[in-house]
C-alpha cells in the first residue's frame, strides 16, 4: 500500500516538474532576452540570501527594477513584433532594443525626472495588449488577455505548489531522520521558485496564437465569467453610481465642496467601470437585465463622478500644489474623460483594445519629460517653497535657512519637502540653501541616503515622532578585525554615560582596563594610564546607512582613534545608541584594541 502510494506520488511529481521543464524551455526559445534578464533577477536574489548585494544593498532593488522593465519591454516588443510575423533576428535585436532602453531609464531616469514606478506599471499591463495596436479586433484582444492572464496564474500557483510540496518532504524526511537542509537552502528553494521558475513558466503559458476567437457560451471559463462581470461586478458600479450621484445632489443642494476622500473614490469607481467595460465586452448583446442597464449607460454614469473629481483635485492642486498622488487622481480623470469623448467617435466607439490603450499610453507619458509626474511635482512644489521661504532672491540666493518659522510653516515645508522626496525632486531645492547645507546635501546624494535627513535637520525641522529622537545601531554579523600591532584586546565592554565598565585582571588578563563615556569623549583607563577620546566625533562620520542596516546585516564598526595624549585606540563597536543626529552617546558595546607600550607610565 505504502509503495503504492510512493509511487503515484513520484509519477505526479514527475509530471509537475516535466510540465515546468516544458514551460521554462519554451520560455527560453521565445523569449531569449527575457529569460536572461530573470535568470540574472534571480541570480542576483540568490546572492542577496547570502548577504551579497550587487552593486550594494542601496541600489540593489534599483537594479532589479531595471532588470524586471528591460524584462517586461522585451516582452511586449517580442509579441508585438511576432504578431505582425517578422523574422526572429528583427524581433530578438528589437526586443534587446527596449530592453536596454527601459532598463537604462529606470536606472539612470530619477536623475533626469524620470519615475520609474509609472513605467514599469505600463510596460507590464501593456503585455497583453501589445499584438492587437492597430491590429486584430477587440474580441480577439478580450480571449488573448483571457488566456495570458489564466496561463500567468496557474503557472504561478503550480510552482507554489510544487514549492511546498517540496518542502513538506523535505521536513518529513528531516523529522523521520533527522537529515534536513539549513533553513538559508530553503530561502533558495524558495527564491528561485519565484524568481526563475515561475516567471519562465509563465512566460511558456503566453499564447502562441493570435487569431483565437471567442469561445462558445458552453466553455466553462468564460461562463464563470460572465457570471462575476455580469451578476457581481455589473450591479455594483451601478449601485455605486448611484450613490456618487445621490453624493453630487447633495453639494448642489448645501452649496458645499466636495471632500477630500472624494478623490480615491471616483478613481476608483472610473476604474472599475472601464475594466468592467472591457471584461463584459462579449456579453453586452445580452439582455439580462444588469448587463443591459450597464450597456446603456457606462458612459453616462462616469460624467457626473468625474467632474467631481476635477472640482476636487483642482481645490487641492490650488491650496497645496501638486503631489505625486493628486498628480495621478488628475490623470485618471483624464483618462476616463478621453475614453468617453472616443465613444463619440464612431470608429473608435466601443473598441475595448482603444479603453485599454488611453490609460497605459498616459501612464507611460506620465512616466518622464517635463510633463510627467516627478517634474510636475518638482516644479509645484518647489515654487511654493522659495514663495513662502524667508527670503525672496533669485535662483542661487539663501532663501532656505533654520529659522522660527513658527508650528504651521514648518509643517507646510515639512509636507512639501516629503512630497519633493517621494517624487526624488529634492535637488531642486538645493539652489536656495545656504552654500554650506547645499554642498553637505550634495555630497551624501552621491554617497547614501542620508541627504533628506541631513537637509531637514539643516533646516530646523525636527521629526515629527518623538521616537526618531534616538538613533542606534546594532551590529550581529561577525566580523574579522586586523589587529594591525595591536598587541591587547579587550572582550565586549558595555559603557553608558555616568558608568564604568571595568575588566577586572586575572591570572591571564592582568592588566585593568575601564572604560566610561563623559559628554562627547570616550575616557579609558589601562592600569593607571589615562587618555580621552572623541568618540561622537569618529562616530558623526559614519555612513547614515549603517543606522538604518538590520542587525543580522550590520558588522561591527571598527574606529581607529588617537588620544589627547597620543596614544591609539582600535574601537570595535557593536552597537550605539545616541541621543539624535550628532546628540550625546548614551551608550555603547565595544571591545578595545591597544598596544601595552603606550599605556605603560614607565
Amino acid at each position: 500500500m505504502a509503495s503504492r502510494i510512493f509511487e503515484a506520488g513520484s509519477v505526479r511529481f514527475r509530471r509537475v516538474t516535466a510540465g515546468l521543464a516544458r514551460g521554462a524551455g519554451t520560455a527560453a526559445a521565445r523569449f531569449p532576452v527575457t529569460t536572461l534578464l530573470i535568470v540574472a533577477i534571480s541570480l542576483l536574489s540568490n546572492l542577496a540570501v547570502r548577504d551579497y548585494f550587487v552593486p550594494n544593498e542601496a541600489d540593489l532593488p534599483w537594479l532589479l527594477a531595471s532588470l524586471y522593465g528591460g524584462a517586461a519591454s522585451a516582452v511586449v516588443v517580442t509579441l508585438a513584433l511576432e504578431a505582425r510575423g517578422l523574422a526572429s533576428l528583427i524581433r530578438h535585436g528589437s526586443a534587446l532594443a527596449a530592453a536596454l532602453a527601459v532598463g537604462l531609464a529606470i536606472w539612470f531616469g530619477p536623475r533626469f525626472g524620470v519615475y520609474p514606478p509609472a513605467l514599469i506599471a505600463a510596460v507590464t499591463l501593456a503585455v497583453p495588449l501589445a499584438p492587437f495596436i492597430r491590429r486584430g479586433d477587440g474580441m480577439r484582444f478580450w480571449t488573448y488577455t483571457l488566456w495570458t492572464n489564466v496561463g500567468v496564474v496557474l503557472a504561478f500557483l503550480s510552482v507554489l505548489l510544487f514549492t511546498l510540496g517540496l518542502s513538506a518532504i523535505l521536513e518529513m524526511i528531516r523529522f523521520l531522520f533527522a537529515v534536513g537542509l539549513s533553513n538559508t537552502a530553503y530561502e533558495h528553494i524558495f527564491v528561485t521558485a519565484f524568481t526563475l521558475i515561475g516567471p519562465l513558466f509563465a512566460l511558456g503559458r503566453v499564447p502562441a496564437g493570435f487569431e483565437e476567437a471567442m469561445p462558445g457560451p458552453e466553455d466553462r471559463l468564460v461562463a464563470g465569467v460572465r457570471i462575476m462581470v455580469g451578476w457581481i461586478a455589473a450591479p455594483l458600479a451601478l449601485v455605486t453610481a448611484l450613490v456618487l450621484h445621490l453624493y453630487a445632489v447633495k453639494i448642489l443642494a448645501t452649496a458645499s465642496l466636495p471632500a477630500n476622500e472624494i478623490g480615491w473614490i471616483v478613481t476608483f469607481f472610473a476604474l472599475l467601470v472601464l475594466a468592467l467595460r472591457i471584461a463584459i465586452a462579449p456579453f453586452l448583446a445580452e439582455e439580462t437585465l444588469p448587463i443591459r442597464l450597464f450597456r446603456r449607460s457606462f458612459v453616462a454614469i462616469l460624467v457626473v463622478p468625474l467632474v467631481l473629481l476635477a472640482i476636487a483635485a483642482t481645490i487641492r492642486i490650488a491650496a497645496e500644489g501638486v503631489t505625486l498622488p493628486r498628480y495621478y487622481l488628475a490623470l485618471g480623470v483624464l483618462a476616463a474623460g478621453v475614453v468617453v469623448l472616443m465613444q463619440a467617435v464612431k470608429r473608435l466607439r466601443g473598441d475595448i483594445r482603444v479603453m485599454a490603450s488611453v490609460p497605459l499610453l498616459l501612464l507611460a507619458l506620465s512616466s518622464f519629460g517635463p510633463w510627467g509626474a516627478a517634474s510636475t511635482v518638482g516644479r509645484s512644489q518647489t515654487a511654493l517653497i522659495v514663495a513662502e521661504a524667508d527670503g525672496t532672491g533669485a535662483e542661487g540666493d539663501a532663501t532656505l535657512v533654520a529659522a522660527d518659522r513658527g508650528g504651521n510653516a514648518d509643517r507646510r515645508l515639512r509636507s512639501r519637502l516629503y512630497a519633493l522626496e517621494d517624487a526624488g525632486q529634492i535637488h531642486r531645492v538645493l539652489p536656495y540653501l545656504d552654500p554650506a547645507l547645499r554642498e553637505r546635501v550634495a555630497e551624501a546624494q552621491g554617497r547614501d541616503n542620508s541627504a533628506f535627513d541631513i537637509l531637514m535637520a539643516g533646516l530646523g525641522l525636527s521629526r515629527p515622532s518623538t521616537l526618531q529622537s534616538v538613533r542606534s545601531f546594532t551590529a550581529g554579523s561577525t566580523l574579522v578585525v586586523d589587529t594591525d600591532g595591536y598587541d591587547r584586546a579587550t572582550t565586549e565592554l558595555f559603557v553608558a554615560a555616568g558608568e564604568v565598565d571595568e575588566n577586572v585582571p586575572g591570572a591571564r588578563s592582568p592588566i585593568p582596563v575601564a572604560a566610561r563615556i563623559e559628554g562627547d569623549q570616550l575616557v579609558v583607563r589601562v592600569g593607571t594610564a589615562e587618555d580621552r577620546f572623541d568618540l561622537a566625533a569618529a562616530i558623526a562620520d559614519l555612513p547614515e546607512a549603517v543606522f538604518a542596516t538590520p542587525p543580522e546585516r550590520l558588522a561591527p564598526s571598527v574606529l581607529d582613534l588617537q588620544g589627547a595624549g597620543g596614544r591609539r585606540l582600535r574601537l570595535v563597536l557593536r552597537q550605539v545608541i545616541q541621543e539624535g543626529d550628532g546628540g550625546a552617546i548614551s551608550a555603547a558595546t565595544m571591545s578595545l584594541h591597544f598596544r601595552a607600550s603606550e599605556w605603560d607610565p614607565a
